[in-house]
């Protein structure tokens, strides 16, 4: 009647054309992933190596090489602006006091080479890049506007007395 086995025309079948195919299939990958695998572990190994003989060649020569350590260093600037950057960076002192400063300091032929020193790239932290960060900063607009809307409640007394009479009547009662 019948010819063949009916299980070859399942799909479920492992001796079918079509799963076999997949099977292989499967091994060739698994195979190109651990050839990778492989490979990834060798050059991990290699770079700890190296990693490891950097590190013992520094500690014999006593001179640590950071390649990264330009980024970290200070630019060279006087005392003076390093503490004001510093309590602008803490927030005790705006922007625009510094860069008024610097400018009243500044004699007119010191101008021009301020203005040529600030296309150089030696200082990241130039009086343009400072005024630039000053105008263009989202939050130090926030922080200025809140900062001219204190000065005008401190300018408008009566607003001040009713202020400092809500906290007195704040203070006296439980809450």
């Amino acid at each position: 009647m019948g010819s063949g086995d009916l299980n070859m025309k399942k799909s479920w079948h492992p001796l079918t054309m079509a799963n076999q195919r997949r099977v292989a299939e499967e091994k060739r990958k698994a195979e190109e992933e651990a050839q990778r695998t492989a490979k990834m572990q060798k050059e991990l190994r290699a770079e700890r190596q190296r990693e490891e003989m950097e590190r013992l060649n520094q500690s014999l020569s006593g001179k640590k090489t950071n390649q990264l350590e330009w980024m970290y260093k200070a630019p060279t600037a006087t005392s003076q602006t390093d503490e004001d950057l510093e309590a602008y960076l803490l927030g005790k002192r705006s922007i625009a006091d510094i860069v008024d400063k610097k400018e009243k300091a500044d004699a007119p032929e010191d101008k021009w080479k301020g203005d040529m020193l600030a296309f150089s790239n030696r200082n990241a932290n130039s009086e343009r890049d400072l005024r630039a960060k000053d105008s263009e900063d989202p939050l130090m607009a926030i922080k200025r506007r809140e900062q001219e809307a204190m000065q005008r409640m401190k300018s408008n007394s009566r607003h001040m007395k009713d202020a400092q009479q809500k906290k007195k009547k704040g203070k006296g009662q439980l809450p």
